[in-house]
């Protein structure tokens, strides 16, 4: 027996340009499905259009004026400026609440009009699990016999007690999805039974809490093709004509910090015929050439054979991905002549004591030394990233870190500071590692969970995050943060480049990555969803195929 099913995805108000690109476990979801003979639409409301959803007209021109003036002409705002951005941000506050209600009811009439039977929410943090849980207790309140689940990020962070939140969901999905969504589409027609199903959690019949063992899939080539179709991933036409391309899933690493391998398990890799096949398919099917490898930690190795073929076959594409240090002895100019453009490598410190004893990464900093340079020489636009303050971080500790990216210079350092995810050994031993909550550890997770960022502000200026960091609170350890990024910036390396963006400036009709930056950073800014479909356009123009 079919069900319709409608995957409904609304991650907040779009930040950044590659928000914009389609969103592949959803579309891998809607593969199985569709394999299995159910029905299927995505509703991506990750668009253009949601940002002058919620910056409405009448304070548009008012963050205009204020983003030109502090992303083009470098000027600092001043006390009146902050005046006038928390009175927006009120307004903003109220746009939001508007259009949760606007949603409610669209979701509402859709599932009325098209005799929906299942609904899956992927569920995001700030905002976007707001708006989600809002509409998924409406949906379920108007239509008690749709059955509503919950999958995604948050699940996977924060797994049972997201029933805190929002306890009118039939079942939470963990870990990975394909086959779980097929046998929940059979449970909705009374053709499964939940306790039967892996990787979901699901309120017993006494109200307990039911988790299920974890599966993973390991065969992943005998995963159909995520699929991208107009008449099933509505509005696909507005999103960026640049694809997730997955070769592997897990991480063969631990990192104290990270909560990956608790969801994906060790590394697991497709054949690297089957990626070849599916970069010509994605080509073929909807002209795409412009790709992210999806893995946390692609092997290098494997890397480098795709990147053979490609060469081989003359396959005209571009792309991007993750790469660890320790596992990329590689022929960088060979990845470069395959159209790798850019590469991301998480270095968090280039003190190797709180590598190790802070973060569980086994990093020599020659090794990084080594590996940056190489990468940067062969002309792949190089990003690290570092967690700054680390555990166990110290004044002497951060300079080692600073002489290190002005000794390497990569074309750009990502800094953030620490975050505390339920799961990882920081939370699970987070007083070894230097951190403190400041409430009780059971309430913690509900309250990063709900935790909504100032769209407006820098975090300085953020409800304070409920830990410390070396006994420093958040407005301290935040506002390090941004002193290590002042200070990279004064050596002339950027802070803000991420490896998909950089591939995106290549395709916009930027001549410089500044004047690329600081356009978009006013396009969001000031809600301007009209230039934004425009730079979507311009970009998809020069990326398709033909």
């Amino acid at each position: 027996m079919k069900t319709y099913f409608l995957l409904v995805s609304v991650a907040g108000v779009p930040k950044i340009l590659s928000d914009f690109i389609p969103d592949i476990g959803m579309a891998s979801l809607a593969a199985s499905l569709i394999e299995h003979g159910h029905k299927v639409k995505i509703l991506d409301l990750n668009l253009p259009s949601l940002c002058s959803e919620i910056i409405t007209p009448d304070i548009k021109e008012t963050l205009e004026k204020f983003s030109k003036k502090v992303f083009i002409e470098n000027e600092k705002p001043g006390l009146m400026d902050i005046f006038v951005l928390k009175r927006i941000s009120r307004h903003i506050e109220k746009a939001k609440k508007n259009y949760c209600n606007r949603l409610k009811i669209f979701l509402s009439e859709l599932v009325e009009r098209e005799n929906v039977r299942a609904v899956g929410f992927k569920l995001w943090a700030g905002e976007g699990f707001t708006w989600s849980l809002e509409a998924g207790k409406y949906l379920k309140k108007k239509h008690p016999g749709v059955k509503v689940f919950g999958g995604g990020p948050q699940v996977d962070i924060f797994g049972q007690d997201i029933y805190k939140a929002g306890d009118f969901f039939d079942a939470l999905c963990y870990c990975e999805g394909e086959e779980s969504i097929t046998q929940l589409a059979n449970f909705v027609h009374g053709g499964e039974k939940l306790e039967n199903i892996p990787n979901i959690i699901f309120r017993g019949k006494s109200g307990e809490t039911v988790k299920t063992p974890r599966k993973h899939i390991y065969d992943l080539d005998s995963l159909p093709l995520p699929v991208y179709s107009p008449e099933v991933y509505v509005d696909i036409g507005k999103k960026l004509k640049m694809l997730i391309l997955e070769e592997s899933r897990g991480c063969p690493n631990s990192c104290n910090f990270c909560i990956h391998p608790v969801k994906s398990g060790k590394r697991r890799t497709k054949s690297v015929q089957k990626v070849i096949n599916e970069i010509k398919e994605y080509g073929k099917r909807y002209g795409v050439r412009i790709f992210k490898y999806a893995g946390s930690s692609t092997p290098g190795c494997f890397m480098e054979e795709v990147a053979r073929k490609i060469i081989e076959e003359k396959i005209d594409i571009k792309y991007t991905g993750f790469g660890h240090v320790n596992d990329f002895n590689v022929d960088f100019a060979l990845l470069k002549q395959s159209g790798c453009e850019s590469i991301f490598f998480g270095v968090e410190s280039a003190n190797e004591q709180i590598l190790k004893k802070g973060m569980n990464k086994n990093l020599r900093k020659e090794d990084m030394e080594r590996v940056l340079q190489k990468c940067k020489q062969s002309g792949i636009f190089t990003v690290a990233s570092i967690i700054y303050p680390a555990p166990f971080e110290t004044e002497e500790t951060g300079k080692e870190t600073l002489n290190f990216m002005k000794k390497v210079l990569p074309d750009s350092v990502l800094v953030q500071f620490p975050g505390i995810y339920p799961g990882t050994t920081w939370f699970k031993n987070h007083e070894k590692f230097n951190f403190r909550f400041l409430v009780d550890k059971e309430d913690y997770p509900f309250r990063v969970m709900t935790y909504q960022i100032k769209n407006l502000f820098p975090p300085r200026y953020w409800d304070p995050l409920p830990y410390t960091v070396n006994g420093k609170p958040f407005k301290v350890f935040a506002s390090q943060t941004g002193s290590m990024q002042k200070e990279l910036n004064r050596m002339g390396v950027e802070t803000s480049i991420s490896d998909e963006t950089y591939i995106l400036f290549t395709l916009s009709r930027y001549s410089t990555i500044k004047d690329f930056l600081n356009a978009n950073r006013c396009f969001f800014y000031s809600g301007d969803s009209l230039r934004l479909s425009e730079e979507i356009e311009y970009i998809n123009g020069k990326a398709g195929i033909g």
